[in-house]
């Protein structure tokens, strides 16, 4: 390429080295870049055959195409920085049985059997206990059949009035497994099918804490006696799966509530609640089934990813987050054998936690995980329950004040979804049951259950951000190619002509001995300003050539040509 210009130059320079100019070896440079140039309207800046005016035209043709370049360039820059997120349909027809059966949670409303209470009285009772204390412990037994977080309905003034002090050694978490409806009370007798196959109810339905109490839950992987389960069924066979949607084709199975359950005068009704939730959940809400009825839950799984393009985005803007991303746990907290993805299904439950060791400064394993951090709640803390029940039965949201008139005292959590979001979205359909079909007994009050899949199908969604660095790269390539006709060739050329190419043409046209002699010159002017050459050499002349050969001169000698 530089050797080919050797008979330009030598044409402008008359043909010595000595005569050339810096200005003018760039000026032939930049010629051979504009013949060569694969970016439109460069090669007419220089063309020979052209009229100056036409030059003139095409050159402010190239000026406003760099200037569109450079505007869209913008554009697409701040729709970069953005970052807005967008929520497509991944998979329209996600086949159902990809995704876990969901964990079903049997709760009464009366959390307590009172046929039981003799039977306690002898367990956590001392031998020869005064009336007195034994009063106390039915009275306790008896604010026990509604305790559940956030809905207690024993009000603060009922509790003042009770001895709870006296029973204060009693151990609530041990009394409520004790005295709650085991399955055996309530669960019919092989009534348990599961896709159309019976199996035996006791077995897989296990007693689990939830913020309603000890419920009875199928499919779930919580407790130890879960964990049992899928060993022993197999880790890719529980938690349960099912392909068919419909009625029955699902769990099905029966309840049985003796009113002799009940306490006389008691504030519990017989209404059970069914509560759907995942099956590494704790907690989540629950749905009112009346007596003598038959009840279909329809699950529809909502299933939303979001991919690894979103890592950029502060997780409060996504509004999710990564299992990686949790903070480690302390080592005595209990959630740590669960792993960092069971914190984050449950952050909404372990907040409640920290709200309710704020204000009782205590916790209830009834409803949490054991926490060896405090003490636990012991019987006159449930008058704490009692007084801040206002705060436990609501979650706020941070900036939900601003929308109301009256601000109502609440929980709020800051918590963020799994990025890796499975929700159920269920719906109750409730029948009276048929005359031949109600129970003999008209103290018992039967409760027909199936749980099923709404479709066998469901989409999947996935949450990417809408523009990536790579469509950064693929739209700007389209508008420089439409306003320039460049491509990334056209910039690698550009930059080697700027770098390599001009130290060639540099080289072949053997400038670097001009530069070189040039910067000898000023070097040997600037060494001669710093050595006494200036006016003491008139003055003694004998001395001139002890002074060619002086040393560089110090600030204080030689005075008279301080610096």
């Amino acid at each position: 390429m530089a050797k080919g210009d050797k008979s330009v130059e030598a044409t402008s320079f008359g043909g010595t080295s000595s005569d050339k100019c810096l200005v003018d070896l760039l000026r032939v440079h930049f010629r051979s870049y504009c013949e060569k140039s694969t970016i439109h309207c460069v090669r007419y800046l220089y063309d020979p055959q052209l009229h100056n005016v036409e030059r003139l035209i095409w050159c402010v043709l190239l000026i406003i195409s760099v200037a569109l370049s450079c505007f869209f360039y913008l554009l697409l820059s701040e729709r970069f920085v953005s970052q807005k997120l967008q929520t497509v349909v991944h998979d329209p027809q996600y086949p159902v049985f990809l995704v876990q059966f969901p964990a079903v949670g049997i709760c009464t409303d009366n959390r307590i059997n009172w046929s039981k209470l003799e039977a306690a009285k002898e367990k956590f009772l001392p031998a020869n206990s005064s009336g007195e204390l034994v009063e106390s412990f039915t009275t306790l037994v008896s604010r026990l059949e509604t305790l559940r977080f956030g809905s207690y309905m024993a009000s603060l003034a009922q509790l003042e009035d009770d001895n709870l002090e006296a029973v204060g050694f009693v151990n609530l978490t041990d009394l409520a497994i004790f005295m709650t409806l085991q399955c055996e009370d309530i669960l019919v007798t092989h009534s348990c099918l599961w896709r159309s196959s019976s199996f035996n109810c006791c077995e897989y339905f296990v007693m689990e804490k939830t913020e309603f109490g000890f419920c009875l839950v199928f499919n779930s992987e919580i407790s130890p006696r879960s964990k049992a389960i899928r060993q022993k069924e197999g880790f890719h066979f529980y938690p349960r799966h099912n392909a068919k949607a419909g009625q029955s084709t699902g769990l099905n199975f029966d309840l049985l509530i003796n009113e002799s359950f009940k306490r006389p005068d008691s504030q519990a009704n017989d209404n059970v609640y069914v509560m759907i939730k995942k099956p590494d959940q704790l907690t989540n809400v629950v749905y009112s089934m009346t007596q003598n009825t038959e009840t279909y839950v329809t699950v529809r799984p909502d299933l939303t990813w979001t991919d690894e393009t979103t890592r950029s985005i502060p997780p409060e803007r996504r509004n999710c987050l990564f299992a990686d991303e949790q903070s480690e746990l302390d080592t005595h907290d209990a959630a740590k054998k669960y792993g960092k993805p069971f914190q984050l299904t449950n952050c909404l439950n372990r907040c409640h936690e920290s709200y309710l060791v704020q204000m009782c400064n205590c916790s209830l394993p009834i409803f949490f995980l054991y926490n060896n951090r405090v003490k636990e709640c012991d019987a006159a803390s449930l008058r704490c329950l009692a007084r801040h029940n206002d705060i436990f039965s609501y979650d706020k949201r941070r900036d939900e004040d601003a929308l109301f008139s009256a601000t109502k005292p609440g929980m709020t959590c800051s918590c963020l979804v799994n990025c890796y979001l499975l929700d159920y979205y269920t719906a109750t359909t409730t029948l009276p049951l048929s005359a031949h079909k109600l129970p003999k007994d008209p103290h018992q009050k039967l409760f027909k259950v199936d749980v099923h899949y709404q479709v066998e199908t469901t989409p999947l969604y996935r949450t990417s951000l809408e523009f990536t660095i790579i469509d950064l790269i693929a739209n700007l390539g389209g508008i420089f190619g439409l306003c320039l006709g460049a491509s990334m060739v056209s910039a690698f050329e550009l930059i080697y002509y700027l770098t390599v190419g001009l130290a060639m043409h540099l080289y072949d046209n053997r400038y670097y001995g001009v530069l070189s002699k040039q910067l000898r010159i000023k070097w040997g002017k600037f060494k001669s300003y710093l050595k006494n050459e200036v006016s003491h050499l008139a003055e003694h002349p004998a001395n001139q050539k002890e002074v060619g050969k002086s040393q560089l001169r110090h600030p204080f000698n030689q005075r008279k040509n301080v610096w």
